[in-house]
């Protein structure tokens, strides 16, 4: 009987380990920012590009979620479970670490590399110097095409950037459709711009659906902070390079939360 019942726990517990997966939600109210504002902060440990967000679990997590974040497709639009992006950064010496969990009912990518805009797709819009103003001087994009994640540079800076590490993963937890995706890309292929505590960029991520409409809907979603144009730095939000992402022997964050804010204001 006692093995039995051995047994049954230790089948509880993988299951509970199986299916207890991290999946993220919003934070940015626990370190008091505003809408357009974000943190990178220092892992713990060097995150796995594996799929999984277990690394993640205390990083700055930002959700766009609703009809303030598109700029296109407020009719085609059907709501959270028709397309959430929850997105978050990190950094450490060398590497900025970016990932999302996009919840979606229909995962509709594109058919050519080349044109990874015409399907389900991630552009990053990054404004590394801080003008404010003309193009962003990087656009990385990730995405999912013919059964491979890839990576393409789009701002043009580097030819090493699409070697960058790259994960995404299908996950039904988030729709039939939901995908995670994580990268590690090193800053000497992302800018020349000496990345320290403190820095500031703009930033937004774009989430588009597709401007060949493959899910056949009424119009193009495409979402990202104030549904402004991003090709426009003028209309990017701003990500601050934090401190380091601590955590005590309970699990929780400790006063590096604090420190971290600070230097989003």
């Amino acid at each position: 009987m006692k093995l039995i019942m051995l047994s049954i726990i230790l089948g509880i517990l993988h299951v509970f380990s199986v299916d207890g997966a991290f999946l993220p939600e919003e934070n940015i109210d626990a370190f008091e920012l505003g809408y357009g504002e974000s943190i990178a902060g220092v892992p713990p440990n060097t995150p796995k590009i594996d799929g999984k967000l277990d690394d993640w679990k205390y990083a700055v997590w930002v959700a766009f979620d609703s009809e303030r974040e598109l700029l296109r497709g407020k009719g085609a639009w059907k709501g959270k479970d028709d397309l959430t992006l929850t997105w978050a950064t990190m950094y450490d010496a060398k590497t900025f670490y970016f990932a999302a969990a996009v919840r979606d009912d229909i995962f509709a990518p594109a058919a050519n590399a080349a044109q990874p805009w015409t399907g389900d797709t991630i552009f990053l819009y990054i404004d590394w110097e801080q003008v404010g103003a003309g193009q962003p001087s990087g656009k990385p994009n990730f995405a999912f095409i013919n059964k491979k994640a890839l990576v393409s540079d789009f701002g043009g800076k580097n030819p090493d950037l699409p070697k960058s590490d790259i994960a995404i993963v299908p996950t039904p937890e988030l729709g039939k459709g939901g995908m995670i995706y994580e990268v590690a890309m090193p800053f000497e292929w992302l800018t020349d711009v000496k990345i320290k505590e403190g820095t500031a960029i703009g930033f937004t991520p774009g989430y588009e659906e597709g401007t060949d409409n493959p899910e056949k809907k009424a119009g193009q979603v495409f979402m990202n902070w104030n549904g402004l144009n991003p090709d426009d730095s003028a209309n990017l939000g701003t990500l601050t390079f934090g401190g380091p992402l601590a955590v005590d022997s309970r699990g929780k964050l400790t006063i590096m939360w604090g420190q971290l804010k600070k230097f989003a204001r």
